[in-house]
């Protein structure tokens, strides 16, 4: 059985209009639903309430439960302690997964005994200004282009940034999107999301790329993105740093130095292509979007405070 978790806090209109509504769609009932839920209110849980006869028609097991970790990192190891299923598909609450979603993931599975891990692709539908769009695009043609002759299409690089988030082209991978990945059940006796990533914020942002690269490090085989099923992400607003640029900076210097940590367990990644990519060139992108030069240097302060409590 297919275990799918949602962990999900003051969206409670994304998973009524996205996650849910893809699920109750799909063509196959052999699955469960586990929705972790740190919201402040009581929406999502009146929005699952409505919502869960559309899955008890059809058998389905919808499980509700209010978040005793808030935090996106430790409320999926606590969700997936809880899942019964031997593969756990780890969904957003703004992602809307095509119909034959659970069929795909269930079938990669089947088909491939090796296999530790997998994700659908993605199509993102982040509002995103016309600027950033006509970037990506630019970035993402320039890899499509440089990586073409490798099997491997989505990489890691030395600086230990996870190259074009939004390529999906089907295949090998060495890491995957918290969107939509899928995990053998069984690889969480050995590895688990690490929960410091959300030390400034529930976000916790890139556990996704950092536990599913410690998955393919691990156990030595790629990871793959499948050449059937979809999901569309909509990217609704909530649940990030939003206009908090001091948190925004002091995550961005402690997360991205716990997960080099966390593959420098498993190999060698370089240090000047790092502090150019995630120390000199980001920070300079942040600013030029409109934080603040003070923000930078008080969440910088703030990320050292966290080095040095960490050490006492």
């Amino acid at each position: 059985m297919i275990s799918v978790i949602i962990a999900t806090k003051n969206r409670s209109e994304a998973i009524a209009a996205y996650a849910l509504r893809g699920l109750a769609r799909q063509d196959e009932a052999d699955f469960e639903v586990l929705i972790w839920d740190a919201s402040d209110d009581e929406s999502t849980r009146e929005i699952v309430d409505k919502q869960r006869n559309l899955f008890d028609t059809r058998g389905i097991d919808v499980v509700y439960k209010r978040a005793a970790r808030p935090g996106l990192a430790s409320q999926r190891n606590d969700a997936v302690r809880a899942a019964r299923g031997d593969v756990v598909f780890f969904l957003d609450d703004d992602s809307e997964p095509s119909s034959d979603a659970v069929r795909v993931v269930r079938k990669y599975f089947d088909d491939f005994a090796w296999l530790k891990g997998m994700a659908l692709p993605l199509i993102d539908k982040s509002p995103g200004n016309a600027i950033r769009k006509r970037r990506m695009s630019a970035v993402e043609s320039f890899y499509r282009i440089h990586l073409a002759p490798t099997v491997i299409k989505r990489v890691i690089s030395t600086s230990t940034k996870h190259v074009v988030p939004l390529m999906d082209t089907p295949g090998s991978a060495e890491w995957l999107s918290g969107c939509c990945m899928a995990f053998r059940k069984d690889v969480f006796c050995d590895l688990q999301f690490d929960e410091r990533l959300q030390r400034f914020g529930g976000y916790s942002w890139g556990e996704d790329a950092d536990f599913s690269h410690r998955v393919f490090l691990h156990y030595g085989e790629p990871l793959i993105i499948a050449s059937e099923g979809h999901v569309v992400h909509h990217s609704s607003p909530g649940g990030r740093t939003g206009s908090d640029g001091v948190r925004l900076f002091a995550m961005h210097f402690y997360n991205t130095k716990i997960i080099r940590d966390n593959f420098k367990e498993y190999g060698k990644y370089g240090v000047m292509s790092f502090l150019w990519e995630l120390r000199i060139r980001r920070p300079i992108f942040l600013l030029a979007g409109g934080y603040r030069f003070k923000d930078l240097i008080r969440g910088y302060l703030d990320y050292r405070k966290a080095l040095r409590e960490e050490k006492v």
